[in-house]
């Protein structure tokens, strides 16, 4: 009996043994429902399952299904959780007129906005409900391509975090670069647009006002971090392209400035056909002639200066001091000496051929034909070596291989490298593939406003930097109009002397001769004695020593190139789909970045789902059904989140 049973566990083991063991008084364990029974059991609930269901599923009554629940060994499944209905765009157009009459337009999180204000919110984070019909949602697609070029992630690790607010940096960079993507080209036409609509592919209630927007900025280049943004980037695409780095385009673009409070060094600004306040950049591409990096020179450096002083030492420290470079550019940079040096440093050349020449014969030239982006093309090339540097004590002879190509017109192109490895083709095909960093200029300016300036404002500039001597300028201007002036004096004399004038007449002349020549010899002097450099400082007043501000500016312009590059990338993806690969594949994402959609997140399943809508022609749909098929391979997460992103193209059945 179990007086007995217990008697003997307490002979055994005292007290303990009757409660650890089935004695009275100790708990009854169960021999049905264990631990492992139990598990099936809640696993059947939590799938929604009935009581019944679950006593099925372990093999045991509906009653010992129930006893468990009331004692707490087992718990109820919680109701399936109603979807929340995705907002119309007419619903979400009444609530930000609604808040539009309090807290603002569109704005909706107050609580996160009251912290922001009292300094208590470092950023708000990205959360989004279903909504449909956003406009602009297919500029999501680019995300994918925005987060492999690496601004966020790059910025993330240069950039301090912004003071407390609302936005923080990852919402002002995602801003900037939908605001490129979708051709909102400078910053005051952000408010021609819905502020709610775009503030939800923002995942917040609203983006920035405009002031807002530039009071970030300008916060982002009191930093004085904007080169180490741009070495950050170069590196990373360098690293992802190595194969393209072996041979790189160089031009340089003029960036006129238009305030009128400071007085900016000038240039000749070849659009204009005039010299204008401006500040050139030096843009450097790969070989696949997608932008690599550019230098900002506001006191208009040459390019040749350049390349020695800050191209070439970049381009060594991506690719290594042992590989060999090849460097493409135009007449502006033509010296043979810096050929002839840089050539003894592992780098290698190709450019025009400055100056008039000869023409060849015609006979010299044979017509060779090679592939260009799966096309046939046929170039008349010659070739001959040339002497570009004479033989003399100090140094030999440095000769360059020449390379002309013959026109339909007749007209010759020469060409001119140091490369003595490459066929004739290739070295042509390179030299007149640079035409695509000028596209570059044209395409970013038409699409992207690569020339608008975010400030006017200014900064110090160098005092001891050397400049023309104003004062020896404006004596050779009064020199030359002497000499002038003395001339025409010859030429009268003459006229007077063949024509037997007076001798008065003559004398009188010959004393204006006298005058003329002695000024000019007295200008002759004084120009002698001045220098023909000065430093900055002697010329202007120290508060009039500025050059263009250049943290912003080269934050506008890195963001605008991640912008150009992600596009290259969803353009190379959809290109089989355009027989004009480029100029198509570009015109469609510019389209595809419009397409209003639903953007469905589920948190469950962490996935936000962007549904677009559909194109108006069958290719440009199939396109856009591959090009979402393609990125969803990706598994790209939206920043600030764990929601991966999903993308469907809308289409019928």
């Amino acid at each position: 009996s179990t007086l007995f049973r217990n008697q003997k566990l307490y002979r055994e083991g005292g007290l303990e043994a009757i409660r650890d063991g089935r004695g009275h008084g100790a708990p009854r364990r169960a021999h049905k429902l264990t631990d492992d029974v139990l598990a099936v059991a809640q696993a059947c609930l939590d799938q929604g399952g009935s009581q019944s269901a679950a006593a099925r599923a372990v093999g045991v009554s509906e009653t010992a299904i129930r006893h468990a629940l009331k004692t707490g060994r087992l718990r109820r499944s919680p109701p399936p959780r109603q979807r929340r209905a995705a907002l119309s765009p007419g619903e979400r157009a009444e609530r930000d007129a609604a808040q539009a009459r309090g807290a603002g337009s569109a704005v909706k999180r107050l609580d996160e906005r009251l912290l922001a204000c009292r300094g208590e919110l470092s950023e708000a984070a990205p959360h989004f409900e279903p909504v449909e019909g956003v406009a602009s949602a297919g500029v999501l697609l680019a995300l994918p391509a925005l987060i492999g070029e690496g601004l966020l992630s790059s910025a993330e690790r240069v950039y301090q975090p912004l003071k407390a607010g609302f936005y923080g940096l990852h919402a002002i960079l995602l801003c900037l670069v939908m605001m490129a993507l979708l051709r909102i080209k400078t910053i005051e036409g952000l408010s021609a647009h819905q502020p709610g609509e775009l503030g939800i592919l923002l995942g917040l209630d609203r983006v920035p006002e405009v002031k807002t927007l530039r009071r970030k900025l300008a916060e982002l280049g009191e930093q004085q971090q904007a080169a180490k943004l741009a070495a950050a980037l170069t590196e990373r695409w360098a690293q992802g392209e190595p194969d393209e780095l072996g041979l790189l385009y160089i031009d340089g673009h003029v960036s006129t400035y238009t305030g009128r409070k400071h007085r900016l060094p000038k240039t000749f600004v070849q659009k204009r056909r005039q010299c204008q306040p401006a500040a050139t950049d030096t843009w450097v591409h790969n070989g696949a002639a997608e932008p690599l990096f550019f230098v900002t020179s506001p006191i208009n450096q040459h390019l040749l200066s350049l390349i020695d002083q800050d191209v070439i030492p970049e381009a060594r420290r991506q690719i290594g001091p042992e590989r060999r470079l090849t460097l493409v550019f135009d007449r502006e940079a033509w010296s043979p000496d810096a050929f002839r040096r840089w050539h003894a440093q592992g780098v290698d050349v190709i450019t025009y051929r400055k100056g008039k020449q000869a023409p060849w014969a015609a006979q010299d030239f044979q017509p060779v034909t090679f592939a260009r982006d799966g096309k046939a093309v046929t170039y008349w090339l010659a070739e001959r070596s040339v002497q570009v540097i004479p033989a003399n004590r100090k140094r030999p002879a440095f000769w360059m291989r020449e390379i002309r190509r013959l026109s339909n017109n007749g007209h010759q192109t020469a060409i001119l490298t140091t490369r003595q490895d490459l066929p004739v083709e290739v070295i042509a095909d390179d030299m007149f593939a640079r035409w695509r960093q000028e596209n570059f200029f044209k395409y970013m300016q038409a699409e992207f406003n690569l020339d608008h300036l975010s400030t006017y404002a200014t900064e110090p500039a160098d005092a001891e930097r050397m400049v023309p001597n104003p004062e020896r300028t404006r004596l050779e201007k009064v020199l030359k109009a002497k000499k002038a002036q003395l001339g025409s004096a010859h030429v009268r004399n003459a006229a007077q002397q063949r024509d037997g004038a007076s001798k008065a007449k003559q004398a009188k002349e010959a004393e204006t001769i006298e005058r003329v020549q002695r000024d000019c010899d007295e200008l002759a002097e004084q120009i002698k004695a001045l220098d023909k450099r000065v430093p900055l400082k002697s010329v202007l007043e120290p508060d009039q020593i500025v050059q263009h501000e250049t943290e912003r500016k080269t934050i506008t312009q890195l963001i605008k190139v991640v912008a150009f590059r992600s596009e290259s990338c969803l353009a190379s993806l959809v290109e089989p789909f355009f027989a004009r690969h480029d100029d198509e594949a570009r015109a469609f994402l510019k389209t595809v970045f419009r397409l209003p959609g639903d953007i469905l997140p589920d948190h469950e399943r962490q996935e936000l789902r962007v549904r677009l809508y559909g194109l108006a022609n069958n290719r440009s749909q199939q396109a856009l059904i591959a090009l979402c098929e393609c990125l969803n391979t990706q598994r790209a997460i939206y920043p600030g989140t764990e929601l991966r992103l999903v993308f469907e193209a809308i289409q019928s059945h």
